[in-house]
């Protein structure tokens, strides 16, 4: 059953979640099954790049834009996950990078979490032309 976790003989976590299907780059704020999508609040035309990202954990880069803004506080990406989870995960952790500076990138956390994915959301505006890498883990 998906989103099922058992644990191993070292009490380490086990899911078939880990092996699930990678997801893929969505279209701008669509919420579709088994995509990561950016939203308008990350810019006028903004992009997502797939890492390695399951249901489980995973990375992604988030362009906002290249030129001509239009970001804003709010909801920047959307992650759905590829099989729901029966409830919503115990927890998301994110970890935020600032590719194109190399420091840490601005504050976000996580809104809307339930059985089929979760939003990111930044507290402040991305800043125009710069590459932002964010790491997840579910915890179910």
């Amino acid at each position: 059953m998906p989103g099922n976790v058992t644990l191993d003989t070292y009490g380490h976590e086990q899911s078939n979640q880990d092996t699930a299907t990678q997801l893929t780059a969505g279209a701008v704020s669509t919420s579709a099954v088994a995509t990561i999508s950016p939203t308008t609040n990350a810019g006028a035309s903004p992009t997502v790049t797939i890492g390695d990202c399951t249901d489980r954990r995973g990375n992604f880069l988030l362009n906002p834009v290249t030129g001509g803004g239009g970001q804003a506080a709010g909801t920047v990406a959307k992650v759905r996950f590829v099989r729901p989870y029966g409830k919503a995960p115990g927890s998301v952790q994110l970890t935020v990078v600032n590719e194109t500076d190399g420091n840490a990138g601005p504050a976000v956390g996580v809104i809307s979490a339930t059985g089929d994915g979760f939003d990111i959301v930044a507290h402040a505006a991305l800043t125009t032309a710069k590459a932002y890498r964010i790491f997840y883990l579910v915890t179910p």
